[in-house]
Formats: C-alpha cells, structure tokens, sequence
C-alpha cells in the first residue's frame, strides 16, 4: 500500500528512504489558480541536509513539472521558461503536453523528464505550498495519480475531468524518470 508523508516530517523523524521515493511540491501564486507543480524523483541519497532555501540531497534525482495557467493570464503568450521568477519552468511549449480545460485554463505537463546532476534541492514549503514524500511501493504510481488528481480538483480548481486527465499525462511522464536505471 502507498505510504506519503510531510517532507519535513520525514527529514525531521529521519524516515526519509535512503534508497529513493519522489517527492511532490506545490507553489500556488496567491489567490489565481495560476500553479506549479514539481515531482521529483530520487536514488542512493548520499546525504540530505537543512538549507535556508529548503532540504538539499546529495544524490541525482529527475524532476518533471505541470503548470496550471488560468485563461486571465495576461503573459500567456511568453515561453514559461521566459517567465518571471515564481511562475517559469525550465521548458518551451514545444517540449509540453498542453491540455485546455473546460474553464480554458491551461494545464502544460513536461513531456520528458530534466536530469539532475549530484544535488538538488526542495524548497522549504511556506504559505499553502506543500512538499509530500512519496514512498517507493509497488502502488506509488495509481498514488501519485490519484493525489495529483484530487490536487488539481480541490487546490487547482480544474474541473474534475481536466484533474483526472492532467494526473494521468503527469504520471506518463513520471514513468520515464530513469533515475533508477543502471
């Protein structure tokens, strides 16, 4: 059965799995529904530690990334990694999946994962921003997908049909993540 957990609870009951897991976070810009969503996945950590900016793990890890853009946008037709500072992503429309949802905001799922080399670091959660830890069992996938989904449901106000299509296009890409290949 999945197992999730507070990132910081984890870090703090030191129950972070050194072998890897994936960790979600959330950054919601005020009171739009303008969002970002990050999930990152991880293996053989060689040391985690408390940062100013956040938790910080000594390990290579993939990351992967949605935004949720409302149709009021104003900068919609700028590349989201142009973006100001809190609302980019390291990623061109090109390498998106762009799905419209019946409200017209738009939901952009990274097609392919990002690496990342020796170190990263989550970013302390301040706000309604959240960072979930995600055990790796055999049912973390339908986990992730069904939390993503109620995410986009309850945080990200898409209609319950557009939360479940973006879950699952965010999970396919999730299953790419080569962070555990040899």
């Amino acid at each position: 059965m999945a197992k999730a957990m507070s990132l910081l609870k984890a870090y703090m009951s030191e129950s972070i799995p050194v072998t890897g897991g994936f960790i979600i976070s959330s950054f919601f810009e005020g009171d739009t529904t303008y969002c970002i969503f990050e999930i990152t996945a991880y293996a053989n950590v060689k040391d985690i530690y408390k940062t100013p900016e956040g938790l910080t793990f000594k390990t290579d890890g993939n990351r992967a990334h949605v935004l949720v853009e409302p149709p009021t946008y104003s900068r919609k037709h700028i590349e989201p990694v142009f973006r100001e500072d809190g609302k980019s992503i390291p990623y061109r429309f090109n390498e998106m999946e762009i799905l419209t949802g019946q409200k017209q905001e738009k939901i952009m799922i990274s097609k392919e994962p990002i690496m990342l080399h020796s170190s990263f670091t989550i970013l302390a959660s301040q706000g309604d921003n959240f960072s979930f830890l995600f055990f790796p069992t055999p049912d973390v996938y339908i986990a992730i997908r069904k939390f993503m989904s109620d995410v986009f449901y309850n945080d990200a106000r898409l209609m319950k049909v557009d939360a479940i299509e973006g879950a699952k296009v965010f999970v396919d890409t999730v299953k790419k993540f080569t962070v555990w290949s040899d």
